[in-house]
């Protein structure tokens, strides 16, 4: 027969393990339903990725056994106890938990090329947008994984765990299980260091890929679960004067102009923002070809690149010309969305009516509740289609958007239309390219052809400024990360009978300029716009053109030079361009340009 302490001891060292054992087969599962981002895999990786996890893995396993440790301290005073049944409730709880995020990481990975984290647990309130780029057999499989891991776990858990104790304990032995306590707190915290376990603990190699399979989906979920955050304390590189003197150099309130795009200061505006059009994907005349007519016929700023790489952080950054967080979506912030500058509020200040318009969800990630602070008078959404909002997975397809009758009555307005037809799971009512991506961009962009021959023989067309913009760009590939530099690439065109002349503008700049830069040829302020700069200012031949793109815990710099892609976990680049042996300007740049733009959203 066991001795009694014994017993208790090798329970908690049997649950410990086992725990371990299931983290290192997701980790196996999430590389092999992943492969599509893994390139080419050695031995040696697999084995570096189990690993490197372990440390994390540890963590939340430690964090997990707190239940039995309790039970077991428990045991000491009430030694009928049966552990295996008073266990088995908080065994399901933790199984549930532990299949619903590697099943959501799984496929969030597998769609997106992102890790979960709590950002993400806004989409769980509005399951027909989550599953709205999901295929049905992905669900059907998920939700068979989802149950299979489920009882697997609960089972594995149970086996470990015995049905009851051996006995008598003696009560001085409670004092050894408190000691044993500590030793499990300090697994918790990652060891007796000056740091505490965070998701750099998991990273070790260059290839994303190889971080992203060894970091626990369990831990990164509740480590990024909202906090009370100060923006204004993140990411501390360099003493706050140093970091925005680097700001000064590549930020700027200009409201002059070089070159005067417009006909008149007041025209009416149509925005159009393209649902993942990136340069990729839509500056192709097979693909696109009414929106290359158009690229032709306006103004096309050919070196701009998205400040981010999902809807929500795209949509700030257009209208409130603020650049993307790595770690945050500042629209499911409502008090943030509040402070947040908006140039749509400017225009309605100076007597344009407002409007947005959308065939989805605008309740989606808090939209309708940003827009509205945006200064937008009004906002319609798929209950504005009652006849079409069924026929896709999103909502009404852009067809039914994409009509000159949908532009508002009165003069002079500014309406902003949000398509999404070209967004997974790329199902679209007409097929004009072999490859489902390319043939939803082709579809959109037939609905922009009507549009625009629609706008083209009406009265409003002398008067009419049309922008198109995408909210960020697509990969052009299930293979490409939208981490890749290649997909923050955006075209930006403006067009219409407002516009004086046809012309090209080669100068980098970032999505979030487009506010300044519009507001500077209605002749508007553009102080309050801090991050947005009017790229036809004189200041910007003074000044060191930068662009930024921020995608999941990272950072894409681009400036004349080249291209930096910042890990912002183990704060290090994992990639740039040119490849020289000595890059330190540029990274001390990126590096001020991060915090300072913490510290600003941390002020607001």
């Amino acid at each position: 027969m066991t001795h009694p302490l014994l017993s208790r001891l090798l329970f908690l060292l049997r649950l410990y393990l086992t725990t371990l054992l299931i983290f290192a087969t997701q980790k196996l599962l999430f590389i092999v339903c992943n492969l599509n981002y893994a390139g080419t895999l050695a031995a040696d990786d697999w084995l570096e990725v189990l690993l490197h996890g372990v440390s994390l893995d540890s963590v939340t396993a430690c964090y997990l056994l707190w239940v039995p440790a309790l039970t077991v301290w428990a045991s000491v005073v009430l030694p009928r106890l049966s552990p295996r049944r008073l266990l088995t409730p908080y065994y399901a709880i933790v199984a549930v938990l532990m299949a619903v995020t590697f099943v959501a990481d799984v496929v969030m990975y597998h769609y997106w090329g992102v890790k979960i984290d709590a950002n993400d647990l806004m989409y769980a309130a509005h399951p027909k947008d989550m599953f709205a780029s999901v295929t049905w057999w992905a669900v059907v499989l998920g939700a068979a994984a989802l149950g299979l891991l489920t009882w697997h776990y609960v089972r594995r858990l149970r086996y470990a765990t015995p049905v009851s104790f051996p006995g008598p304990l003696r009560p001085w032995w409670l004092v050894l299980f408190v000691l044993l306590g500590g030793v499990q707190f300090l697994g918790i915290r990652g060891g007796v260091g000056a740091s505490v376990a965070n998701p750099g603990y998991a990273f070790f190699s260059a290839r994303p890929f190889l971080n992203h399979a060894a970091l626990n989906p369990l831990f990164n979920m509740v480590h990024s679960m909202p906090k009370t955050e100060d923006f204004s304390q993140e990411f501390q590189f360099f003493d706050a004067t140093e970091a925005d003197r680097v700001a000064a150099t590549c930020y700027y309130d200009d409201p002059r102009l070089s070159d005067t795009l417009l006909g008149n200061t007041r025209p009416d505006i149509l925005l159009i923002v393209w649902e993942g059009g990136g340069s990729a994907m839509v500056l192709n005349d097979t693909v696109a070809p009414n929106f290359m007519a158009v690229c032709r016929e306006g103004v096309f700023f050919d070196r701009c690149y998205a400040n981010s790489y999902r809807t929500d952080r795209g949509l700030v950054s257009i209208f409130s010309g603020w650049p993307g967080l790595p770690t945050a979506s500042l629209m499911k912030m409502p008090d943030m969305c509040r402070k947040l500058p908006a140039f749509p509020r400017l225009l309605r200040e100076a007597g344009y009516s407002t409007s947005f318009r959308y065939g989805g969800d605008v309740d989606f990630t808090n939209m309708r509740g940003y827009l509205y602070e945006s200064g937008f008078d009004r906002v319609d959404g798929d209950a504005s289609f009652p006849e079409s909002r069924s026929l896709s997975n999103w909502g009404a397809p852009d067809e039914y958007l994409l009509r000159a009758s949908n532009l508002p009555d009165g003069q002079p307005f500014f309406a902003a239309w949000l398509t999404l037809s070209s967004h997974e799971p790329w199902q679209v009512p007409i097929r004009r390219c072999d490859d489902d991506r390319q043939n939803s961009f082709a579809y959109t962009d037939s609905c922009l052809g009507v549009l625009v021959r629609q706008l083209k023989q009406s009265p409003l067309w002398d008067s009419l400024l049309v922008v198109v913009i995408p909210d960020h760009g697509v990969a052009a590939r299930a293979s490409q990360s939208t981490a890749s530099p290649e997909v923050a690439a955006i075209p930006v065109v403006w067009f219409g009978g407002a516009v004086r002349k046809p012309m090209v503008i080669h100068r980098l700049m970032n999505q979030s300029d487009l506010a300044a830069t519009l507001l500077a040829q209605l002749r508007l302020p553009v102080a309050s716009l801090s991050f947005s700069r009017n790229v036809l200012s004189p200041s910007y031949n003074r000044t060191c053109p930068v662009a930024l793109h921020a995608y999941k815990n990272g950072l894409n710099y681009f400036d004349t030079a080249g291209y930096i892609s910042y890990d912002c976990v183990s704060q290090r680049p994992t990639a740039f361009t040119p490849a020289t042996a000595d890059d330190t300007v540029r990274l001390h740049r990126l590096r001020a340009l991060l915090q300072h733009l913490y510290r600003r959203t941390g002020r607001l």
